[in-house]
């Protein structure tokens, strides 16, 4: 690898490439290449926070009606099997 570098203006960062033997093909170096990982890491950090605040905002908003719902489901399924028990002339809770 040569060290014949190329620089390229990001923002108000300047990032100088390392000239490969291979045509057309630059590196960045490698202290660059940690600096751009440890960014990233902040990025998707940050964006891992944010997507846990809306999930936990769907999770409360939606609970209510969930467990509503679900109160809902059991009262019905009570009331199926007393009339299904009674049809078939079985004891209820009730009697």
């Amino acid at each position: 690898m040569t060290t014949t570098t190329k620089s390229f203006r990001v923002s108000d960062e300047s990032i100088n490439l390392i000239t490969t033997d291979l045509e057309d093909i630059n590196v960045i170096p490698f202290q660059e290449y940690i600096i751009d990982i440890k960014k990233r890491v902040t990025i998707s950090n940050h964006e891992i926070s944010v997507l846990l605040e809306d999930l936990k905002w769907v999770y409360n908003k939606s609970k209510p009606t969930i467990d509503q719902g679900l109160e809902t489901i059991g009262n019905v399924y009570q009331k199926i099997g007393k009339a299904v028990a009674k049809s078939y002339g079985t004891k209820t809770d009730e009697s």
